[in-house]
């Protein structure tokens, strides 16, 4: 007993401090990146099943003008921080969970959603999505039917696609941190205590 009670006593309280520290990080990183990946593939998946059903319905000049408007106002300080701090908060993370547990659950589970996000969500919009914007904000709203149609063939279809392969692998992202947090592999072992 006294030997026990001697082992506790032996941890400093800089120790202590150091791993409670630890173990808040690892969970609020993973917190911010759970959240922020679930707010991005909300965005694609509401894309998918109301907005792009919605515009589909409308005419070539309504989709192009209000396709065009909706690229512009996406572009604010709340969208760039749920989508890059989708990238960023699970990169954090895998820091966090790499300096105490380099092969935990956690961290792999950590590492699948950021590779998913960044590939599938990061790249795709930078790639795909937003150069496809780019093109249809070009087009002018006062040009003739013909150009407008056109222009929103161009588009509309495989914007559609690529945006609901984003959702896809945005989605899948988001399943994989709800995952790591649902681990119990991130519990704090203290120096000196036995597995169980």
């Amino acid at each position: 007993m006294d030997m026990k009670t001697n082992k506790v006593n032996t941890l400093s309280s800089g120790t202590m401090r150091s791993i409670a520290l630890g173990s808040t990080v690892r969970a609020l990183t993973l917190g911010l990146a759970t959240l922020t990946t679930g707010l991005v593939a909300g965005v694609f998946y509401a894309y998918a099943v109301s907005v792009n059903l919605g515009l589909a319905a409308q005419s070539d000049a309504s989709y192009v003008a209000t396709m065009q408007a909706i690229n512009e106002r996406i572009e604010n300080p709340l969208f760039f921080a749920s989508f890059f701090g989708a990238a960023v908060f699970p990169l954090a993370g895998l820091a966090a969970h790499y300096s105490r547990r380099p092969r935990s659950g956690q961290f792999w589970l950590i590492a699948l959603a950021s590779v998913l996000y960044i590939g599938g969500s990061i790249f795709l919009t930078s790639f795909v999505n937003v150069p496809m914007n780019n093109q249809l904000a070009a087009v002018d709203l006062d040009g003739p039917a013909r150009i407008l149609a056109k222009a929103r063939d161009t588009y509309e279809g495989p914007w559609n696609f690529w945006n609901g392969v984003r959702a896809g692998f945005s989605t899948l992202s988001f399943l994989a941190l709800i995952g790591a947090c649902l681990r119990r592999d991130h519990r704090e072992r203290w120096p000196g205590s036995r597995s169980r």
